[in-house]
């Protein structure tokens, strides 16, 4: 959505390709409007930087999550004891492992398609 619908891409343009997902029809609205004819060009663009986004943000959740997976596994001990945690009880973890995070804003100009783990999945389809 981000790109196809709200035009946040640079490389596609502020266009948005496709129609705004969540409005249904009133009163026949959608049947009066003709959808816009986008070029295979500007469709595959699209594409490529959906993937790129995608793939891109999946490697930053990935490093993340391994690089304070400590973290994580001493904050499943303590759910599994008590059910809950503070907020304060969260940010006194945090300081206590050193969580670190990543800017978001950073996020690579490749598709980098061959440094996810399952391009070498068969398909189930």
């Amino acid at each position: 959505r981000m790109v196809k619908e709200w035009g946040m891409s640079d490389k596609v343009g502020r266009v948005a390709v496709s129609e705004p997902s969540g409005r249904g029809p009133f009163m026949g609205g959608r049947m009066m409007r003709r959808p816009a004819q986008w070029g295979n060009n500007i469709l595959g663009t699209v594409e490529q930087e959906v993937e790129r986004l995608v793939n891109n943000s999946y490697m930053i959740a990935k490093k993340v999550l391994n690089e304070n997976r400590a973290l994580l596994e001493h904050l499943t001990g303590v759910l599994l004891e008590q059910e809950t945690v503070s907020a304060e009880e969260f940010q006194m973890m945090l300081v206590e492992f050193k969580a670190r995070t990543i800017d978001y804003a950073i996020i690579g100009k490749e598709r980098n398609r061959g440094m996810l783990p399952f391009q070498n999945m068969t398909a189930t389809y």
